[in-house]
Protein backbone atom coordinates (compact mmCIF):
# COMPACT_ATOMS: atom_id res chain seq x y z
CA UNK A 1 0.00 0.00 0.00
CA UNK A 2 3.02 2.20 1.04
CA UNK A 3 4.59 1.81 -2.34
CA UNK A 4 1.65 2.84 -4.34
CA UNK A 5 1.11 5.66 -2.40
CA UNK A 6 4.60 6.67 -2.89
CA UNK A 7 4.65 5.88 -6.68
CA UNK A 8 1.31 7.45 -7.21
CA UNK A 9 2.65 10.92 -5.61
CA UNK A 10 6.30 10.36 -7.10
CA UNK A 11 5.35 10.16 -10.52
CA UNK A 12 3.81 13.74 -10.23
CA UNK A 13 5.35 16.78 -11.98
CA UNK A 14 6.07 19.81 -8.82
CA UNK A 15 3.04 21.71 -10.55
CA UNK A 16 0.60 18.66 -9.57
CA UNK A 17 2.28 18.37 -6.50
CA UNK A 18 2.02 21.87 -5.87
CA UNK A 19 -1.56 22.36 -6.83
CA UNK A 20 -2.56 19.02 -4.88
CA UNK A 21 -1.17 21.03 -1.81
CA UNK A 22 -2.71 24.29 -2.61
CA UNK A 23 -5.64 21.92 -1.94
CA UNK A 24 -4.61 20.70 1.45
CA UNK A 25 -2.81 17.41 -0.20
CA UNK A 26 -0.26 16.55 3.31
CA UNK A 27 0.92 13.64 1.48
CA UNK A 28 1.51 15.81 -1.67
CA UNK A 29 3.46 18.29 0.53
CA UNK A 30 5.72 15.95 1.98
CA UNK A 31 6.37 14.02 -1.32
CA UNK A 32 7.45 17.66 -2.86
CA UNK A 33 9.14 18.07 0.60
CA UNK A 34 11.45 15.46 0.11
CA UNK A 35 12.21 15.33 -3.45
CA UNK A 36 13.41 18.51 -2.45
CA UNK A 37 15.31 18.37 0.77
CA UNK A 38 18.70 17.01 -0.77
CA UNK A 39 18.33 20.65 -2.58
CA UNK A 40 17.42 22.71 0.41
CA UNK A 41 20.58 20.49 2.56
CA UNK A 42 22.88 22.24 0.13
CA UNK A 43 21.69 25.46 -0.21
CA UNK A 44 22.34 25.21 4.10
CA UNK A 45 25.80 24.22 3.86
CA UNK A 46 26.47 26.52 0.97
CA UNK A 47 25.25 29.08 2.90
CA UNK A 48 26.35 28.54 6.34
CA UNK A 49 29.79 29.48 7.46
CA UNK A 50 29.70 26.81 10.19
CA UNK A 51 28.90 29.43 13.20
CA UNK A 52 25.54 28.98 12.73
CA UNK A 53 22.88 25.74 14.13
CA UNK A 54 22.08 23.84 10.82
CA UNK A 55 18.66 22.58 12.40
CA UNK A 56 17.31 26.01 12.93
CA UNK A 57 18.55 26.98 9.46
CA UNK A 58 16.65 23.94 8.37
CA UNK A 59 13.60 25.00 9.97
CA UNK A 60 13.76 28.67 8.18
CA UNK A 61 14.18 26.63 5.03
CA UNK A 62 11.32 24.34 5.95
CA UNK A 63 9.13 27.46 6.01
CA UNK A 64 10.57 28.97 2.87
CA UNK A 65 9.72 26.09 1.35
CA UNK A 66 6.16 26.24 2.69
CA UNK A 67 5.66 30.33 1.20
CA UNK A 68 7.42 29.29 -2.44
CA UNK A 69 5.52 26.79 -3.10
CA UNK A 70 2.06 29.10 -2.08
CA UNK A 71 3.36 32.05 -3.49
CA UNK A 72 4.91 30.31 -6.67
CA UNK A 73 3.43 31.04 -10.15
CA UNK A 74 3.04 28.80 -12.61
CA UNK A 75 3.72 31.36 -15.86
CA UNK A 76 6.67 32.94 -14.60
CA UNK A 77 10.09 30.65 -13.79
CA UNK A 78 10.71 26.77 -13.41
CA UNK A 79 10.01 25.66 -9.40
CA UNK A 80 13.60 24.39 -8.74
CA UNK A 81 14.61 27.98 -9.54
CA UNK A 82 12.16 29.95 -7.71
CA UNK A 83 12.85 27.02 -4.65
CA UNK A 84 16.56 28.34 -4.56
CA UNK A 85 16.19 31.96 -4.73
CA UNK A 86 13.52 31.81 -1.75
CA UNK A 87 15.71 29.27 0.38
CA UNK A 88 18.92 31.42 -0.79
CA UNK A 89 17.58 34.73 0.44
CA UNK A 90 15.82 33.85 3.69
CA UNK A 91 19.08 31.86 4.40
CA UNK A 92 21.18 34.91 4.32
CA UNK A 93 18.76 36.72 6.08
CA UNK A 94 18.49 34.75 8.54
CA UNK A 95 22.40 34.25 9.12
CA UNK A 96 22.56 38.17 8.82
CA UNK A 97 20.68 38.60 11.56
CA UNK A 98 21.92 36.07 13.88
CA UNK A 99 26.07 37.35 13.01
CA UNK A 100 24.63 40.97 14.03
CA UNK A 101 23.24 39.74 17.48
CA UNK A 102 26.94 38.13 17.82
CA UNK A 103 28.28 41.41 17.14
CA UNK A 104 27.19 43.45 20.36
CA UNK A 105 29.51 43.76 22.78
CA UNK A 106 28.73 42.66 26.44
CA UNK A 107 29.50 45.97 27.72
CA UNK A 108 26.70 47.53 25.78
CA UNK A 109 23.91 45.00 27.21
CA UNK A 110 21.08 45.91 29.73
CA UNK A 111 18.31 43.46 30.42
CA UNK A 112 14.98 44.35 30.47
CA UNK A 113 14.81 42.80 33.90
CA UNK A 114 17.15 44.83 35.26
CA UNK A 115 15.63 48.39 34.07
CA UNK A 116 12.33 46.79 35.03
CA UNK A 117 13.16 46.17 38.52
CA UNK A 118 15.00 49.44 38.67
CA UNK A 119 11.56 51.02 37.48
CA UNK A 120 9.01 48.78 39.57
CA UNK A 121 7.22 50.94 42.38
CA UNK A 122 7.77 49.39 45.52
CA UNK A 123 5.34 48.44 48.44
CA UNK A 124 4.08 50.87 50.96
CA UNK A 125 6.75 49.25 53.30
CA UNK A 126 9.73 49.35 50.83
CA UNK A 127 8.66 52.61 49.78
CA UNK A 128 9.12 54.27 53.33
CA UNK A 129 12.99 52.83 53.61
CA UNK A 130 13.76 53.40 50.03
CA UNK A 131 12.04 56.27 48.77
CA UNK A 132 14.90 58.44 47.98
CA UNK A 133 16.99 55.43 45.99
CA UNK A 134 14.30 54.75 44.03
CA UNK A 135 12.95 58.71 43.42
CA UNK A 136 17.14 59.10 41.88
CA UNK A 137 17.05 55.65 39.89
CA UNK A 138 13.38 56.51 38.26
CA UNK A 139 14.71 60.51 37.83
CA UNK A 140 17.87 59.18 36.36
CA UNK A 141 15.95 56.61 33.98
CA UNK A 142 14.02 59.83 33.14
CA UNK A 143 16.50 61.97 32.65
CA UNK A 144 18.39 60.09 30.31
CA UNK A 145 15.64 58.87 27.88
CA UNK A 146 13.52 61.01 25.29
CA UNK A 147 9.47 61.01 25.57
CA UNK A 148 9.11 58.64 22.87
CA UNK A 149 12.14 56.44 24.40
CA UNK A 150 9.89 56.35 28.08
CA UNK A 151 7.01 55.53 26.47
CA UNK A 152 8.49 52.69 24.91
CA UNK A 153 9.95 51.91 27.31
CA UNK A 154 6.79 51.79 29.73
CA UNK A 155 5.10 49.87 27.01
CA UNK A 156 7.31 47.08 26.38
CA UNK A 157 7.28 46.56 30.05
CA UNK A 158 3.91 46.63 30.55
CA UNK A 159 3.54 44.25 27.55
CA UNK A 160 6.14 42.42 26.88
CA UNK A 161 6.13 42.25 23.75
CA UNK A 162 7.30 44.26 20.19
CA UNK A 163 4.40 43.73 18.43
CA UNK A 164 1.70 44.82 21.54
CA UNK A 165 3.74 47.75 22.20
CA UNK A 166 4.29 49.11 18.47
CA UNK A 167 0.47 48.72 18.06
CA UNK A 168 -0.32 50.29 21.37
CA UNK A 169 2.02 53.91 19.95
CA UNK A 170 1.19 53.14 16.57
CA UNK A 171 5.11 52.66 15.88
CA UNK A 172 6.37 49.99 13.63
CA UNK A 173 7.92 46.91 15.42
CA UNK A 174 11.65 48.61 13.75
CA UNK A 175 10.84 51.57 15.45
CA UNK A 176 10.25 49.92 18.84
CA UNK A 177 13.42 47.91 17.99
CA UNK A 178 15.50 50.93 17.83
CA UNK A 179 14.50 52.73 20.47
CA UNK A 180 14.76 49.87 22.84
CA UNK A 181 18.51 49.59 21.89
CA UNK A 182 19.07 53.10 22.14
CA UNK A 183 17.28 52.50 26.21
CA UNK A 184 20.17 49.90 26.79
CA UNK A 185 22.79 51.48 25.57
CA UNK A 186 22.14 54.91 27.30
CA UNK A 187 21.09 53.14 30.42
CA UNK A 188 24.29 50.85 30.21
CA UNK A 189 26.18 54.11 30.06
Amino acid sequence: MLKIFVEKYNNLSDEELITKIRQNDDDAFETLFLRYLPRIKYLISKNNSGNNEVDDLLQDATISFYYAVQMFDFSSSAFPTFLSLCIERTLKSTIKKASAKKRIPNSMLVYLDDIKNQMKVSSAEDDFFDRDETAAKKHNIISKLSDLELNVLKSFLKTGSYELTASELSLTRKSVDNALYRIRRKLNS
